[in-house]
């Protein structure tokens, strides 16, 4: 793969792409785990690692009955995590890139699933709030594949080329695909929250390069 810096618009994904969700899930466990403190006087932090350890899978639910709540109260601890404000940041090589690519690049952007107000709190906590950002909950849910936050991006920044950078072959990389973009998978690992096993999928869904990190973008690039 061969990349024109000053003809290409680069375009991230957010989740485990540029951070590791895991990190955000750690964070919001911290923050459910404050409140439960501050209005119940009872710390179950340690009991939330617990659940986690052993997969438990309505990990809210659980709480709910750690605490003697009935169980409508799960959405108040869902939107308690929802809603916090994520500890979570930028390692340097991948702010250090981003700023370069800001700088230098035809153009910047992210293209990312998810509600409105969680993942801008996740911009907002990594220091990207500023940058072009196309979320799911934004436009209707229209969740990839579906193109139309592609074409967005194109229409924003017309007469370029476009890569994709995301982390999720079963829909991140279908679409801009289709619309004749450069696409580039980034490998994960044990922490990834979504497989990245392709045997089972169509070759249309699969990127057409693979990096271990991000930094490795500039060894691809030709200025």
């Amino acid at each position: 793969m061969n990349i024109s810096l000053k003809n290409t618009v680069f375009v991230f994904d957010l989740d485990d792409t540029l951070y590791k969700e895991a990190d955000y899930h750690a964070s919001g466990v911290r923050a459910v785990a404050k409140k439960v403190k501050s209005l119940y006087g009872v710390d179950v932090y340690s009991y939330l690692q617990s659940c986690i350890k052993h997969d438990e899978a309505d990990l809210w639910g659980a709480l709910c009955l750690h605490l003697d709540l009935p169980l409508t109260e799960k959405q108040s601890f869902i939107w308690e995590y929802r809603l916090h404000q994520p500890d979570i940041t930028l390692s340097s090589g991948n702010q250090n890139l981003l700023a370069w690519l800001e700088e230098t690049a035809a153009g910047l952007a992210i293209l990312t699933d998810g509600r409105s107000t969680t993942q801008r709190l996740k911009l907002k906590a990594l220091g990207l709030a500023h940058l072009p950002c196309f979320i799911s909950g934004e436009h209707g849910g229209a969740d990839k594949p579906d193109p139309r936050r592609f074409q967005q991006i194109a229409n924003k920044f017309p007469n370029y080329d476009y890569l994709y950078i995301g982390d999720n072959p079963n829909k991140d990389f279908l679409a801009p695909n289709q619309l004749r973009w450069k696409t580039c998978g980034l490998t994960g690992d044990h922490r990834n929250i979504y497989s990245q096993e392709v045997s089972h999928l169509d070759k249309s869904y699969w990127p057409q390069y693979w990096i271990t990190e991000l930094t490795e973008l500039t060894g691809l690039i030709n200025a």
